[in-house]
């Protein structure tokens, strides 16, 4: 064995070491708020742009920031870019948990994250007394594992919505954080799971399931080159489920092209 063949199975295998010990990646996007309509609705939105490598969602969760004088007069909500919703409050204390009166928890603001982790249930978590009344972090209405395995692409939206009249509040910001992880085919998969269940092969060990490493290869003759190029530049614009669009966000555009151009050359394997 030469010592550059030594050197390479090294550096793939640090590769693939560094890649089981990097856990998938938590990010945060945040937006001010605004007066909350009383009764009425206030949405927010937050645009994604895509990465480089198509990813896919392992878990969420969502804050909630603002003041209130009766937290019972609300429901939120989370929409993601294809339109699933996931409820995160509907009128906390109603029916009732205790507090006084039939129209829920009657405490003072919101301060929280909504987690399918949290031990408590926004539902039932109304401390008299306490401000926030609703603070810490408390399990949403619905699920936001309905949001794993999806893109995190496009355009979200969080909606506070005051569902009774006479008290009036503001909403001061609104945060959706993610765990991501790559997945390269898009599949709704982490590739590293993906590589793990045995789904994929990774034979150069990067980390990379087999079938990507030549992501760009149009024409199919085992390299990424002029030909290739050709193509992607022939389908530029709107190309939804189209190969050319190599990051899975429906256009064909310049990260398609740089991401083609990062892998030009033979492909792995070939």
């Amino acid at each position: 064995m030469t010592l550059r063949s030594t050197m390479l199975r090294l550096g793939a295998a640090l590769l693939a070491l560094a890649g089981a010990a990097s856990p998938a990646a938590a990010q945060s996007w945040c937006v001010s708020g605004g007066p909350i309509p009383d009764p009425g609705a206030l949405s927010r939105t937050i645009q994604i742009a895509p990465a480089a490598t198509p990813q896919t969602i392992v878990s969420a969760r969502v804050r909630l920031v603002g003041t209130h004088p009766w937290v019972g007069d609300l429901r939120a909500r989370v929409v993601h870019p294809t339109g699933t919703i996931v409820e995160l409050l509907d009128r906390p204390g109603m029916p009732s948990v205790g507090y006084p009166g039939p129209w829920g928890c009657g405490g003072d603001n919101f301060d929280l994250w909504l987690s399918d982790a949290a031990a408590n249930a926004v539902e039932t978590s109304c401390p008299y007394g306490a401000v926030p009344a609703l603070g810490g972090t408390l399990r949403p209405n619905g699920s936001l594992a309905a949001l794993a395995g999806r893109s995190p692409v496009g355009l979200w939206t969080i909606v506070v919505e005051d569902a009774s009249g006479i008290d009036a509040g503001q909403l001061s910001q609104a945060c959706l954080e993610l765990v991501l992880a790559p997945d390269c085919n898009a599949n709704g998969v982490p590739d590293a799971t993906d590589i793990a269940s045995g789904t994929s092969g990774d034979a150069d060990s990067d980390g990379v399931p087999d079938e990507c490493d030549c992501a760009g290869d149009l024409d199919g003759d085992g390299a990424i080159g002029a030909s290739d190029l050709a193509a992607l530049l022939s389908r530029w614009g709107a190309c939804g489920g189209c190969s050319e669009d190599l990051t899975g966000d429906g256009t064909v555009a310049a990260d398609d092209l740089a991401l083609l151009l990062s892998r030009w050359g033979g492909c792995a394997g070939s």
